[in-house]
């Protein structure tokens, strides 16, 4: 493996995964080994025995790449995380779930040899912004690659919501929730409340009701640079949004969230054409929630905070 122009790397192998931390650690070395500046978070790489190349993300700058080790939750956190980052990540995959990984970790001494090479191809992705407001006041702010949903929380009592884009009112309903998707996420929560799947090179907003009370309240597709506004009124307080299914935060009745495209895409290594509609057909079938759970890919939420800020 030859050093070409790649010279500094970001590593961020799953730290709740034994294998993910063992494909980190091989992919450390072959880095090393060709001569590559090395970065890695902090809990990783106390995990890796390698707390000299500990930085947190934060101060992650321009680096030629992420290497992100794990399945799909993985490159999701890591998209939010670096997400005013211009680095392309390459998703290395181990468990069973993948739509977004990029390789196999059998594949992974190839990989980096085409990634150091410079022989790889970048794949945007759009990801959303998530504003919440309150009074006017702006009280949270978060990206998103998937989805962002609001929903009920824990009360199985329905939630009245109001959604409009670019001030235009397009739901009013009473029922669960609502879900904000990227083209990237329609695969995700927001096909499994009936909501369509979009090829992830048409940019766009998915919105999907879950559970309305009616019958004629349904999925609607809105070009990517609109703005939508959910507003949720409810007569108590358990009403939570979800920014990728694994962050939490609750919000307050009266509360407006304001999703936007965000300023940046994220931005995905590619080593050949994307066969989007060959994975549909081999993945779907094969995504169970228990298979998911086992693998990891279904994770817990990141410091849930269910009560209003």
């Amino acid at each position: 493996m030859t050093l070409d122009s790649v010279k500094r790397f970001g590593l961020m192998p799953h730290t709740g995964k034994d294998k993910a931390l063992e494909v980190g650690r091989q992919a450390l070395a072959l880095l090393e080994a060709a001569g590559v500046q090395v970065v890695v978070e902090p809990e990783a790489a106390s995990r890796l025995g390698r707390e000299d190349l500990a930085r947190p993300t934060a101060e992650w700058r321009s680096l030629d790449a992420v290497v992100v080790v794990g399945g799909d939750g993985a490159l999701l956190r890591a998209a939010r995380v670096i997400a005013d980052r211009s680095a392309p990540l390459l998703a290395v995959k181990v468990g069973r779930l993948g739509f977004l990984t990029e390789v196999e970790h059998s594949e992974l001494p190839a990989a980096l040899s085409r990634l150091l090479a410079g022989h790889y191809a970048v794949e945007e992705r759009m990801m959303l912004r998530a504003r919440l407001y309150r009074d006017g006041r702006l009280v949270r702010e978060m990206d998103a690659l998937n989805d962002v949903v609001v929903n009920r929380g824990t009360i199985a009592r329905i939630i009245r919501i109001e959604v409009r884009v670019s001030d235009e009112l397009v739901f009013d309903f009473a029922g669960d929730g609502i879900i904000v998707a990227t083209p990237t996420g329609s695969t995700g929560y927001s096909l499994s409340a009936g909501g369509p799947i979009v090829d992830p090179s048409v940019d766009a907003l998915i919105l999907t009701p879950i559970c309305p009370h009616a019958l004629a309240t349904r999925s609607v597709v809105v070009p990517p640079d609109e703005q939508v506004a959910v507003r949720v009124t409810a007569p108590h307080t358990d009403i939570t949004v979800t920014i990728d299914g694994q962050v939490a935060f609750g919000v307050s009745s009266g509360d407006v969230l304001r999703i936007d495209r965000a300023p940046q895409p994220v931005r995905l290594v590619r080593f050949g054409p994307r066969r989007l509609y060959r994975e549909l057909r081999e993945r779907l079938g094969q995504g169970t929630a228990q298979t998911m759970a086992e693998e990891g890919d279904l994770e817990p939420c990141d410091k849930p905070d269910t009560q209003p800020s």
